[in-house]
């Protein structure tokens, strides 16, 4: 399988080298949310040092791998197929790394007692995609999340096919039980920046904790 290597710049040295692959599905090229995301944490705005942070979807780790640039302690998860690629981009960066990283298996929907307690930081980076992922998703983050947890949650808006009514109902379910916030394009890394790439920040509402 052909693979090939893309460099992302960084503030604080050398640029972060990931590899992609040209076959695979989706979770094996960065996506420009994922850079967008990655350049969002490197301003600084949310502190990393130190932090749990958990990636979920994470794909080529593009976005976990630069937080642990930023000295946090990252689990970056996604499916078995993608374990190899997000080892592969550990490796790759491993002297970079300020904090830990490291890669585990998570299915959306399914048991998460072993990235308990809750992780400070969540991050997730243009996770909306397929409509029979929206609600394995949404309990993930249910059973991820602790009153203190704070999700950044990255995507590009999409107008064609059934990508607005995905996004439709994906942000209608999450209100249920989160609030949300839109970060301003302004407060985006100057160069990593786009109109229709949102950053959000996602917090439990705090009724659905005991007093």
């Amino acid at each position: 399988m052909a693979a090939f290597v893309r460099e992302l710049e960084r503030r604080g040295g050398p640029a972060l080298r990931l590899e992609q692959r040209a076959a695979g599905g989706v979770g094996c090229v960065v996506w420009d949310a994922a850079l967008v995301l990655a350049k969002f944490l490197e301003t600084g705005a949310w502190p990393l040092a130190r932090r749990h942070v958990l990636e979920l979807g994470a794909g080529t780790g593009a976005v976990g791998i630069m937080a642990a640039t930023l000295g946090a302690n990252v689990t970056v998860t996604d499916l078995e197929e993608l374990q190899e690629l997000l080892l592969v981009n550990i490796e790759k960066n491993k002297h970079l790394v300020t904090g830990s990283v490291r890669a585990k298996v998570l299915k959306w929907g399914e048991d998460v007692t072993e990235f308990q307690p809750p992780p400070d930081y969540i991050l997730m980076a243009d996770c909306i995609y397929y409509e029979e992922s929206l609600e394995p998703l949404l309990k993930t983050l249910k059973d991820l999340t602790g009153p203190d947890t704070r999700v950044l949650c990255c995507y590009e808006q999409r107008t064609m096919g059934k990508n607005p009514e995905i996004e439709r109902k994906y942000f209608e379910l999450l209100q249920v039980d989160f609030e949300l916030e839109k970060i301003p394009l302004d407060k985006h890394d100057e160069e990593y920046r786009s109109e229709d790439i949102h950053i959000l920040t996602i917090h439990r509402k705090q009724r659905n904790f005991p007093s």
